[in-house]
């Protein structure tokens, strides 16, 4: 009797720590803007240019697709419905506004740089970006690791820099020192110089706000929610 009450309490025991692990998964997250067709098929080509002279890079494709990023952070899967939640009526402030690529971004004083397309500061792109750190910073958590992300196809773990990027995203890459872009990977820049020469400012708005879980180097690999 007093074994098959032992037995009980243990298997009792391991399933409370079992829920309790489910709920207390940290994931990492971006909330973004996502592209028009057009600026969505220009990042996947030029991103395609960058990957001929340097493979080893991330693709952009319907897996990782190309975005604008507002806000990364480590949040608890377990928050994941209050912060959709939040999020929704946000897409509303921008619905109208008109954003602008104006720049084709790397550094030109070196042999390879990390590319993207660079946006205008517009002050309606700077109040979302604000907003939407406000409303999530008391979901906001720093004990983010390898499991929090989508994982790389190919085994490979996920990058020390994207896993030290992220928790830092508020405190060095935000507000004054935000830099809204469209990520194209690490390229060799005389490859890069040849694709300045032809690039053109475009406008655009943005099709829908969306809550993704981040993949390696900050790509959005997993849906979670999108604005209707």
């Amino acid at each position: 009797m007093k074994r098959n009450f032992l037995i009980a309490f243990l298997l009792i025991l391991a399933l409370t720590h079992s829920c309790g692990e489910n709920q207390d998964k940290i994931i990492a997250i971006d909330v973004l803007l996502t592209l028009p067709e057009d600026v969505y098929d220009q990042a996947v080509h030029l991103n395609q240019s960058v990957l001929k002279n340097n493979p080893n890079n991330f693709t952009l494709d319907d897996q990782h697709i190309p975005h604008i990023t507002l806000l990364q952070s480590y949040v608890k899967e377990s928050d994941l419905p209050e912060i959709e939640t939040l999020l929704v009526g946000l897409y509303k402030t921008i619905a109208d506004e008109t954003f602008v690529v104006d720049q084709l971004q790397y550094a030109k004083d070196k042999n390879k740089s990390f590319a993207s397309m660079g946006m205008e500061k517009s002050e309606a792109l700077m109040a979302l970006h604000e907003k939407v750190i406000g409303l999530l910073k008391p979901y906001s958590v720093s004990n983010g690791s390898q499991v929090s992300y989508v994982q790389n196809e190919d085994g490979t773990p996920i990058d020390d820099f994207t896993i030290a990027y992220v928790p830092k995203f508020v405190s060095d890459y935000s507000f004054i020192n935000f830099n809204p872009h469209i990520s194209l990977g690490v390229g060799e820049t005389t490859v890069l110089d040849s694709l300045a020469q032809h690039h053109q400012p475009t406008k655009f708005k943005a099709p829908a706000l969306a809550l993704y879980q981040l993949g390696n180097f900050g790509t959005a690999r997993k849906l979670l929610w999108e604005s209707k």
